[in-house]
């Protein structure tokens, strides 16, 4: 396969998991999820209405709820706002949801995604079902890409279902600023993290799914990263959960690597590198980001900020960070230190963790998935590492999930200690 259409497939969940696990590279990428019918996309200075997420049932202040967001009054981190039943497969229910995170500068925000939980109320245990709070891969930064936002309502995670039939009650966020208000901070691995711990938190509260507080954090590509981050931060943020473990799919987690790799290696490359750019922007108002950006720079911003990432991906074919930057972001303050940050977030000493990795990936290289693991040691570990010879990005998902699923089957029943690839004296 062409190397452009490894890069086009590559961090963007469209391309993976819409319809179900790819086993083929010869597949083309799945276009963006549509926005709902009835959403009304945010304007400068006006409202966010946002329909399709229960926002009607809510009262505020004595009155019926509309689907006005700037309406609701401030809440606690893991709060569920509203949520709203949608069609199902056989044997599960599915909400999509609202709940309150916190930013990148502490302030509150309302975060999208979505529950699915086994149907029917037998053999759930006296603490609530097994949660497992899944973060996704690189979608773009347009509210359309969210994967609530997806129709049918589950088409953007029909890969993960089997983990419901198994038992267990997913929880799915969108991330701050992606499907609903303000910006999306995108590869901000602190903001992240908060909204894949905020998300299992308001599936607990949402009686109907029977979630209990035993979790098990996992992500593919980006949300690798979440994964991880969410991982350090779970016994101060959120130590009302009981976080089991850490499980990361081909993590974006060495971001200053990942990056300059992919600018070098991938035609499109340089779209992720202007991705977190936009992301560490989105993220601190001080930073300008205009100001080291070309005319190209600035029309690929444009179609970033108005469609997907595989959207951009074509658009980004053949250019380079000298064509999109004035200044190389690698080396330019804020963004040098601003991309070697996130790399040191995700590796907070946390619960057990579980890297999965394909030898054949051109996006996530196991080179740097093999450092990334050497840096999980040295924060103190366990980690437990597995690659696959015969997998790529995409094909990863698919060929690991037997591992995956029993590697938090044993986390939940906790009778069989964690696998750990770090040498210890």
């Amino acid at each position: 396969m062409a190397r452009s259409r490894l890069s086009l497939r590559g961090l963007a969940l469209t391309a993976v998991i819409l319809t179900g696990l790819l086993t083929t590279c010869a597949a083309e990428p799945t276009p963006p999820p549509a926005p709902t019918p009835a959403t009304t996309p945010r304007a400068p200075g006006l409202g966010y209405q946002l329909a399709g997420y229960g926002l009607e049932d809510v009262m505020t202040g004595g009155r019926r709820g509309s689907t006005e967001l700037t309406d609701l009054p401030p809440g606690a981190p893991g709060e569920l706002v509203s949520s709203a039943e949608v069609p199902a497969p056989d044997g599960m229910r599915a909400w999509r949801m609202i709940y309150h995170s916190r930013g990148p500068l502490n302030e509150d925000r309302l975060v999208t995604g979505l529950v699915v939980a086994p149907a029917g109320t037998s053999a759930i245990p006296a603490g609530g079902r097994r949660l497992i709070s899944f973060g996704h891969g690189t979608t773009g930064i347009n509210d359309s890409c969210a994967p609530s936002r997806a129709e049918p309502p589950l088409s953007a995670v029909g890969g993960v279902l089997p983990l419901v039939r198994a038992g267990n009650v997913l929880a799915v966020t969108d991330y701050i600023g992606l499907g609903g208000p303000g910006e999306h901070p995108i590869y901000v691995a602190d903001t992240e993290g908060r909204a894949l711990l905020d998300a299992a938190r308001a599936a607990h509260s949402l009686s109907d799914a029977r979630a209990g507080r035993d979790v098990v954090l996992w992500g593919y590509s980006q949300g690798g990263q979440a994964a991880l981050a969410a991982g350090g931060l779970a016994a101060s943020y959120a130590p009302d959960l009981r976080v089991h473990g850490a499980a990361a799919t081909a993590p974006l987690a060495d971001l200053p690597t990942s990056l300059r790799l992919l600018d070098r290696t991938v035609p499109d490359g340089v779209a992720y590198v202007l991705l977190a750019a936009l992301g560490l922007a989105a993220a601190d108002p001080t930073i300008d980001l205009n100001a080291i950006l070309t005319q190209t720079g600035r029309r690929l911003t444009a179609v970033a900020r108005n469609q997907c990432a595989v959207g951009l991906l074509k658009a980004s074919q053949g250019e380079s960070t000298s064509s999109v930057f004035t200044a190389d972001p690698f080396t330019t303050e804020p963004f040098a230190t601003g991309f070697a940050r996130q790399w040191q977030q995700t590796r907070l000493p946390g619960p057990p963790e579980l890297v999965l990795q394909g030898d054949l990936d051109t996006v996530i290289h196991r080179s740097t998935t093999d450092g990334v693991v050497s840096g999980l040691c040295a924060s103190g570990g366990p980690v437990e590492y597995h690659r696959y010879g015969l997998a790529d990005h995409g094909t990863i998902l698919g060929v690991s999930m037997a591992d995956l699923t029993s590697w938090i089957n044993a986390r939940f029943v906790g009778t069989k200690p964690p696998g750990d690839i770090c040498a210890r004296p």
